[in-house]
């Protein structure tokens, strides 16, 4: 959109200027950039007789305008004669930056108007003042800096007061910062200047670099030390704030301060101090944190061999990130490889009790990899290197490694990730390593679903002023010498599990056999186009899970578990073709090899129950949402767990005690890691195959479930079921205490079929239901604690 002061200002200085060989024209188009900011720059160079105009602001010009103008350019009373280009050079500056003078044209006086502007531009700055414009205010108005909110990309109210006040109080550290309400690189910096400010440092001395000596004279901030540190207290407060947590600036603490403190500490996986600590400033003003904190997790390029495996778990490490395939690997041995995943490496690194995670990353440091068709490429290749590797589903981290700009972002990057999404196979999903902009927006276009954070790159435009996604998974923030090989040290915060398991090359597990063998055995006695058993091929996976589940979960026992299993999954008497269908399974499966009571499942029995209970009542999938496909699953083991607690008579806190019990491998109480696994797999299981029917789904759900290992299955059903909320946990097994709707009936399920069977003496009460929903929630999101 053209605007007609800027254009007037762009006539100008090309009539001007154009004939003077250190001036390039401007574009006459009415729009500001740098092009006509730096216009306006050579136009002063000019006019203080510099031989050699630059793009910047430099010492040379400074010192030229602070000789010519030692206590700056003053406002001339209207009227004057007196003319000058350096006034018309102002007044072009303030109509590129949005500020009326008054006048129409270039007039190349200092009159009232344009001082009005000079004192409103002051104004939004945060210094107020008279029309003065002093070097850094001519510094600020040759410059593409904003000093009006720019709410439209982002720019909040609150921070652009945090920038006001840090040019009022900090000037003479920070210069003149933005106040555009946009959290950015230069606002970062003059965080850490003001930082640089409070540790005593000299204006001179405060680079904006978090070095070393910054480091030794950080306080730390909590209740106890707030009240003789207020300066301190506003600066975590606004870091806080920048960071995205609390709504407020504050210089005395409060509940407000410790509850964005606690949940940034927990956001970046920080020790929990309740404070504002070292670990918690270095996360707060630096991509990278302190570098020197625990971790876990860390990558590299080199061969995890029996040495280095135990070296890491010496160490404290637990999770290693190996790259999937290199460039030109295969012209290569594998001992020749430089960072390539080798042929039983990640067997050995499972074996010596550690997890891993895969990288893509090939020529990843250049815009010019990034388009369409290398994306699909990487898709394909990483697939298939994952497969070949047994890497089971999980989430492929593709790279990102130059600092790409926002509009390289748009332009490639997306688009490029776009085709990863649209073309990646095997049931992996994907995953980004950029810097936080970037997997911020990649992961917002809806194109990745976890990050991998290079924040160890703490130069990189697109980490300086940007929070860490709130998906992120690994947060890489120091590289390291260690031992003998390099590694870079990694945060890990949960949100995905590594791999612990490594698959072989194609599915060989003892369950998935019988059942496919099983499956294929019923559908050859169901087959013939004169067969009347025919058309019920589609429910083999059905019968075969009846038998499965027989007699734990279904006999001609009159108990109160037998009769709650008879009505929620009830064996149809018709018609007679279905009847004899099942039955034909039912003899095939018999005839197989042994498979209940074996190792190849822990609750076998279990699954097969729940799995027939959703396939019956259906798949329960939104949020919030409570009905029949449930009530087998994990309601009735909640109430399971209840029945042992208030039975037994625990005098202990009903949230201390589920906390020991709920998920344990050996003392579940009724609810145990096995019920658990077996109510997650059920629901997998059950959703698959009724979303994809067939003779052959339960084979083919089997296969898809061996996939990944027990925890991440686990973690699958939380986020898939309850959309990954610990409420929807709680407001869906609340719902037992109301009955079930059933159309305009209201079906109190709870008191007989529910309670009875789970043995126990009495509902819960609502506190005491919360409970039970919470501890559940906790150990289905995080199933490995």
């Amino acid at each position: 959109m053209t605007d007609e002061m800027v254009l007037a200002t762009q006539k100008w200085l090309n009539e001007t200027y154009g004939a003077d060989a250190r001036f390039d024209k401007v574009p006459e188009n009415g729009a500001t950039g740098w092009v006509t900011v730096y216009g306006l720059l050579h136009a002063l160079q000019i006019e203080l007789g510099i031989e050699q105009t630059a793009d910047a602001f430099g010492p040379g010009t400074q010192s030229r305008f602070q000789a010519r103008w030692p206590q700056g350019i003053a406002q001339q009373p209207d009227g004057a004669e007196a003319e000058s280009n350096v006034y018309a050079i102002i007044q072009g500056a303030l109509w590129c930056k949005g500020y009326g003078t008054g006048a129409v044209s270039i007039t190349r006086h200092f009159y009232g108007g344009t001082g009005a502007a000079i004192r409103e531009l002051k104004t939004d700055m945060g210094i107020g003042g008279d029309s003065t414009v002093t070097m850094d205010i001519m510094m600020a108005l040759l410059s593409m800096q904003q000093f009006k909110l720019i709410a439209s990309s982002g720019g909040r109210q609150v921070i652009r007061e945090v920038q006001q006040q840090i040019n009022e109080q900090y000037r003479s550290y920070t210069g003149i910062i933005p106040t555009d309400g946009l959290y950015g690189r230069e606002m970062n910096m003059a965080l850490i200047q003001v930082l640089q400010a409070l540790e005593g440092f000299t204006p001179d001395e405060a680079t904006g670099n978090f070095g070393n000596g910054t480091r030794s004279r950080l306080k730390t901030i909590d209740a106890s030390t707030a009240g003789a540190n207020p300066k301190w207290v506003w600066l975590a407060s606004a870091a806080l704030v920048c960071n995205g947590y609390g709504s407020s600036v504050y210089s005395v603490w409060n509940t407000a301060i410790s509850g964005a403190v606690e949940e940034f500490q927990h956001a970046y996986a920080l020790p929990a101090s309740g404070g504002v600590d070292a670990y918690t400033w270095m996360s707060l003003l630096t991509s990278c944190g302190n570098p020197n904190r625990p971790a876990v997790a860390c990558d590299t390029r080199f061969e995890i061999t029996d040495e280095f495996a135990e070296q890491l778990k010496a160490d404290g490490y637990e999770i290693v990130g190996r790259y999937l395939s290199e460039p030109n690997q295969d012209k290569l041995q594998p001992k020749d490889y430089w960072k390539a995943i080798r042929p039983g490496e990640l067997e050995r690194i499972v074996e010596h009790g550690l997890k891993y995670f895969p990288i893509f990353q090939e020529d990843s440091t250049s815009l010019d990899t990034f388009t369409s068709q290398t994306g699909a490429r990487h898709a394909q290749e990483a697939a298939a290197a994952a497969q070949r590797l047994g890497v089971p589903q999980t989430v492929i981290y593709f790279a990102v490694d130059y600092d790409a700009t926002d509009p390289e972002v748009t332009a490639a990057i997306i688009p490029y990730f776009k085709a990863i999404h649209d073309t990646i196979t095997g049931g992996y999903k994907v995953g980004i390593y950029a810097s936080r902009n970037i997997c911020t927006r990649v992961c917002d276009a809806g194109y990745a679903v976890s990050s991998f954070v290079s924040d160890m790159s703490t130069g990189f435009s697109g980490n300086l002023g940007f929070p860490i996604p709130s998906n992120w998974n690994y947060d890489q923030f120091t590289e390291i010498s260690y031992h003998d090989w390099d590694l870079d040290r990694v945060a890990y915060s949960g949100q995905v599990m590594p791999c612990d398991t490594v698959l072989p090359e194609s599915v060989n597990d003892p369950l998935y056999k019988w059942v496919r063998r099983t499956e294929e055995e019923c559908m050859s006695g169901m087959s013939g186009l004169s067969n009347p058993l025919s058309a019920f091929q589609d429910g083999i996976g059905e019968f075969i899970l009846d038998w499965l589940r027989k007699p734990e979960y279904w006999s001609s026992g009159s108990s109160d578990s037998q009769a709650m299993w008879q009505a929620y999954t009830p064996e149809v008497s018709s018609p007679e073709q279905l009847v004899q269908a099942r039955v034909l399974c039912a003899t095939v499966c018999s005839q197989q090899p042994a498979i209940k009571n074996s190792d190849f499942y822990p609750d076998l029995a279990h699954m097969a129950a729940t799995a027939l209970g959703y396939l019956t009542w259906g798949v329960e999938t939104q949020q919030n949402h409570y009905g029949f496909g449930d009530l087998g699953g994990w309601p009735l083991d909640l109430l399971q767990i209840w029945g042992k607690y208030v039975s037994e008579g625990h005098d202990a806190d009903l949230a201390t005690w589920l906390k020991a019990h709920l998920g344990s491998v050996s003392d579940g109480m009724g609810f145990g890691y096995a019920d658990v696994l077996a109510d997650a797999d059920a629901w997998i299981i059950a959703k698959y195959m009724k979303e994809q029917p067939s003779g052959h789904s339960l084979s083919e759900a089997v296969k898809e479930l061996f996939q990944q290992n027990q925890q991440q299955r686990i973690v699958q059903f939380y986020n898939e079921r309850f959309g990954g909320k610990a409420s929807n946990v709680s407001e869906a097994f609340l719902a037992l205490g109301d009955g079930i709707d059933i159309g305009n009936t209201n079906f109190p399920i709870t008191t007989w079929l529910l309670c009875h069977a789970a043995h126990a003496d009495r509902m819960p009460v609502e506190d005491e239901a919360r409970s039970l929903a919470q501890a559940y929630a906790a150990f289905i999101s995080n199933p490995s604690r």
